[in-house]
């Protein structure tokens, strides 16, 4: 347990990051297995003018979960942070294998381990900006390649030595059930584990699954491609919580495109305010199991505050 988060410009007290979405891409570049231009965010200056719209919807934090062979920029998450007025905790190691770089092949799980360590503990591509959180680290499809596993089980070392969540990347499947395995086969208390992308799988005996073993049920893709999809993510959330577990839920957005930002006619990092609390509240949620999802939650899930209850 900590009472300090690190972020992009420093230590910053639990106590002071107020709202925060958990995995967003404030930088980012998938297009080499897209082909697509929209799934390119390179632009300090488009990036500071959506971080401060969420700011100004009342946001306070923004977890960038963009890990190696997505085209992070530690200095760049820097420069954000200081001109949009915002909390950015940066992300460290690998992504998935269709985009990991030839050196998670050619190191050993404790290289790739030592590497996690020292974006952490000194600073990440040649800079001084350190993570804040491991991943996102995670699996390509309905299982997990041995690349993937040695990736999780390096991130899993990382979390032993310096005491960071991990964060991973898991859809459509129960994948993120085969990740808390390895994980804790390499001794990481799940309860400083976050499962991605939960909302990909909308089945809640799987989210159930997740939070009864202690780690996170991450709800990141809340927006949706239409309407429907929208409402369905509440009604989901809201059946965890009516389950009991409430304080194992996060939100975000997975920003990650540009027709996403609001420059672009998208919603931008703001939605989860904005546009998801109402859907919540029609779903049945009060305001303060609403705090709870978007201050308290992620705080627990950032530092193990949640481990003092």
């Amino acid at each position: 347990m900590t009472t300090e988060v690190m972020t992009v410009t420093g230590p910053v007290p639990v106590d002071q990051i107020g709202v925060t979405i958990m995995h967003e891409h404030l930088f980012i570049n998938l297009h080499r297995v897209s082909m697509n231009d929209d799934s390119i965010l390179r632009d300090p200056v488009l990036a500071i003018l959506e971080a401060g719209h969420f700011r100004e919807a009342g946001g306070r934090t923004i977890v960038d979960v963009t890990s190696g062979g997505m085209d992070r920029k530690p200095a760049e998450l820097r420069r954000v942070a200081q001109e949009a007025g915002v909390n950015v905790i940066m992300g460290c190691g690998w992504y998935k294998e269709r985009y990991f770089s030839p050196e998670v092949y050619e190191k050993s799980t404790n290289q790739l381990a030592a590497d996690m360590i020292h974006d952490i503990e000194v600073g990440a591509d040649g800079t001084d900006v350190r993570a804040g959180i491991i991943g996102e680290v995670g699996s390509l499809g309905s299982y997990i390649q041995p690349s993937e596993e040695r990736v999780l089980r390096a991130a899993a070392r990382a979390h032993k030595r310096t005491g960071l969540t991990v964060t991973t990347h898991a859809v459509g499947s129960t994948i993120g059930l085969d990740q808390l395995d390895i994980l804790e086969e390499e001794g990481v208390d799940l309860r400083r584990v976050i499962i991605g992308h939960c909302d990909s799988y909308p089945y809640p005996d799987y989210h159930e699954a997740i939070a009864k073993r202690g780690a996170y049920v991450e709800f990141d893709r809340i927006q949706g491609k239409v309407k429907f999809e929208t409402v369905r993510r509440a009604g989901l959330i809201k059946e965890l919580a009516d389950r009991g577990h409430l304080r194992k839920i996060l939100l975000s957005q997975d920003i990650c495109e540009k027709s996403s930002l609001k420059a672009y006619g998208g919603q931008g990092y703001s939605f989860v305010l904005t546009g998801f609390v109402p859907f919540l509240l029609d779903a049945g949620l009060s305001q303060e199991e609403i705090q709870i999802l978007l201050v308290e939650n992620p705080r627990a899930a950032l530092t193990g505050k949640a481990l003092e209850r």
